[in-house]
């Protein structure tokens, strides 16, 4: 949906359907979509931000690179930084600006995969609950995590909501889901009223 939605736009803007300002913003937008060479690009106003992105991505592959398994050390981006710095880029900003590329580079693939089976729990979950729950407010509030679940799992390609304390967030979604999938209980004296009333 989210790829029909930017080729429409795309269409919109090439088209000269789209007000020249959104159509300008989104060719800048996609023109670096793709990996680049952050180090072989003259830097301007316009594209510092992107190129300074790419540098921190970068380096964090060249982390993961060098040490495949383990990654250079939970927390330790930072720290490692200089030694795999692109360019001119040698400050770090404390995250690699795409969460799987830093948690590959501190802890390498077998972090990686350990997050990825984290966030296919959290998904199976939530398709679980999509499917258990028939109440209208229980299935609006489980369509609500997934969107949550969806917009962290989707913005960490661009950036580290973690650093956000999203983590704390996704783990609370991730307890609602299994809440809502709970049975109703009813309250202790209304079962001794039914209860009475049967007998």
């Amino acid at each position: 949906a989210v790829l029909a939605l930017g080729a429409l736009a795309l269409l919109l803007g090439g088209g000269g359907l789209l007000p020249a300002t959104l159509a300008s913003r989104l060719a800048s937008i996609t023109s670096y979509l793709l990996p680049f060479d952050a180090s072989a690009v003259t830097i301007t106003p316009a594209n510092f931000a992107v190129v300074e992105r790419m540098a921190q991505i970068q380096a964090g592959w060249r982390m993961l690179i060098a040490h495949p398994l383990t990654g250079v050390g939970p927390g330790n981006y930072s720290n490692a930084y200089p030694f795999f710095a692109i360019g001119p880029w040698y400050v770090s900003r404390g995250h690699a600006h795409n969460y799987y590329v830093h948690i590959a580079a501190e802890s390498g693939l077998t972090g990686l995969l350990a997050y990825l089976l984290l966030l296919g729990g959290v998904l199976r979950q939530a398709r679980r609950t999509l499917r258990s729950v028939q109440a209208t407010i229980k299935r609006s509030i489980a369509i609500g995590c997934c969107g949550i679940i969806a917009a962290v799992v989707g913005h960490n390609v661009f950036e580290n909501l973690h650093v956000l304390s999203m983590g704390i967030q996704l783990a609370a979604v991730w307890a609602l889901l299994g809440a809502l999938e709970q049975p109703e209980q009813r309250p202790h004296n209304q079962s001794l009223q039914s209860t009475k009333n049967g007998s």
